[in-house]
């Protein structure tokens, strides 16, 4: 791994939360909105603390070509994965799909990415407990998206009759102030 870890962290949130804002315009129904904005923003979030830690722990960003050849195949997966499923979904992929294949990513390579972001950590010497907090904090919020997601599926899956379906026309972003 390189010695950008939170440099590269924030570029995959920030092809995480550019799918996350493709899937939210796209959903019709007003709970799956609320799920996906939710998700969006705490990604969002999540970019911009990591980002903070970049300039705070590694003097500034680096470019996502060092993580592409310093992180390994599992980073490019990632970002390869985020940014295909966001074409696609452009493309006329459902989000309904779309989020399926999230949630199956998620169990696949989420787990596995932040153990080794974890172990990184672990190696890198100066680092304090704030950040792995920090970074623990993050990888819980995964988690709790995952969970979101899922139930996002189950209200997608169901037809509009049986479960109430709102439609909704706009297709703005909820504006929220993060740090």
């Amino acid at each position: 791994m390189v010695d950008s870890i939170f440099s590269c962290l924030a570029h995959l949130e920030d092809a995480t939360y550019q799918l996350y804002e493709v899937l939210f315009d796209k959903a019709r129904d007003t709970r799956v909105r609320l799920l996906l904005g939710k998700i969006m923003l705490e990604t969002r979030n999540h970019r911009e603390i990591l980002e903070q830690m970049s300039e705070d722990y590694e003097n500034g960003p680096r470019p996502i070509t060092d993580c592409r050849n310093g992180m390994g195949s599992l980073y490019t997966e990632a970002m390869a994965s985020a940014r295909m499923m966001k074409e696609n979904v452009l493309g006329g992929m459902s989000i309904l799909d779309a989020m399926k294949a999230l949630v199956r990513y998620e169990d696949q390579v989420g787990e596995e990415y932040v153990m080794q972001a974890h172990a990184h950590l672990e190696a890198i010497s100066g680092i304090d407990v704030v950040a792995k907090r920090l970074l623990e904090d993050i990888a819980a919020d995964e988690k709790v998206h995952a969970g979101d997601l899922q139930l996002a599926i189950e209200i997608e899956s169901k037809p509009p009759s049986l479960c109430g379906e709102e439609q909704v026309t706009s297709s703005r972003a909820p504006e929220v102030k993060l740090l």
